[in-house]
């Protein structure tokens, strides 16, 4: 009975901790997209592509931190599959454009914007990025389109490709790619500030 006792109090501070983070990450989605819809509304589109990644990430992460969740609080082997086959299209699909986001979007911006600065730390997270998915991209694409976006029309196949997932595999995924992610969000938030300040003085960039 004890030892039941202290799994469900660390199950509750597991859930108040991903409440915290999803509180943050919603909370960062309605600042962001405030700033955006303002500066839209006096025509100032210099920081569009920065703010839209900003924005992206954190919607991303709330999907990630609700996933990782209901696969290692879930106790149905099935459940627990459902929720990798999803999370493994939530990874592809984000690695898919965050690489046009960063790279060819963002870094272009921050060069325009005269933020040469950050151009590195950007350019680092991105690698990682790329890294990531050149190492998992044929297994995480294949989970995708053949047990949960499309689904293989072959019942065989379907069931087989299923059940051997490891959810455990696409559980560390999800972690990796979330670790890189609040690398990203952290980097943002220095960004900001800078941002901020620099339109505190009545100068725009």
């Amino acid at each position: 009975m004890f030892e039941k006792f202290r799994l469900n109090k660390a199950r509750e501070k597991v859930k108040n901790a991903i409440n915290d983070n999803l509180i943050s990450s919603q909370e960062n989605i309605e600042q962001m997209s405030k700033i955006l819809r303002d500066f839209n509304d006096y025509k100032y589109h210099k920081h569009d592509n920065f703010l839209n990644l900003c924005i992206f990430s954190d919607v991303v992460n709330i999907d990630l931190t609700i996933m990782l969740e209901r696969i290692r609080l879930s106790e149905r082997n099935s459940e627990k599959k459902l929720y990798a086959r999803v999370l493994a299209t939530v990874i592809i699909d984000y690695l898919e454009n965050i690489n046009t986001l960063i790279g060819r979007d963002c870094l272009k911006e921050l060069t325009e914007n005269k933020m040469s600065e950050f151009v590195s730390e950007f350019k680092a997270i991105n690698k990682k990025f790329s890294n990531f998915r050149k190492d998992n991209e044929k297994q995480l694409r294949d989970i995708r389109n053949n047990t949960i976006a499309h689904k293989s029309k072959n019942a065989l196949i379907l069931t087989d490709k299923i059940q051997n997932i490891d959810v455990e595999e696409i559980y560390n995924f999800g972690m990796e790619l979330q670790e890189y992610s609040t690398e990203f969000i952290n980097l943002s938030t220095k960004i900001i500030y800078y941002i901020v300040d620099y339109m505190k003085e009545g100068r725009k960039l």
